[in-house]
């Protein structure tokens, strides 16, 4: 028996299930544009969903489009900070 019960959860169709949403999503495989911290932060998420009860293609499309568009701009707010110069506090 496996010492993580979480994770032994996960059949291979299940797995299958997330790599496609992801896949469709844009979050995975090596055409992805996205960054490898991003697709692994969207695989993080959408297993959790998964595990938390969102369990069908659809669910799971519309879970990861939230929270895809919650942590770009989140990552565009961040890259405004980093290039504010000095005076920009007006704007």
């Amino acid at each position: 028996m496996s010492s993580n019960r979480a994770s032994a959860a996960l059949s291979k169709a299940h797995i299958s299930l997330i790599r496609e949403v992801l896949r469709s999503a844009g979050l995975r495989g090596v055409d992805s544009p996205a960054s490898s911290d991003t697709k692994r932060d969207a695989s993080a998420f959408l297993t959790t969903e998964f595990r938390s009860g969102v369990r069908t293609k659809g669910a799971l499309a519309v879970v990861l489009d939230q929270w895809n568009k919650q942590s770009s701009s989140a990552r565009a707010s961040n890259v405004q900070v980093v290039y504010r110069q000095p005076g920009d506090d007006n704007r």
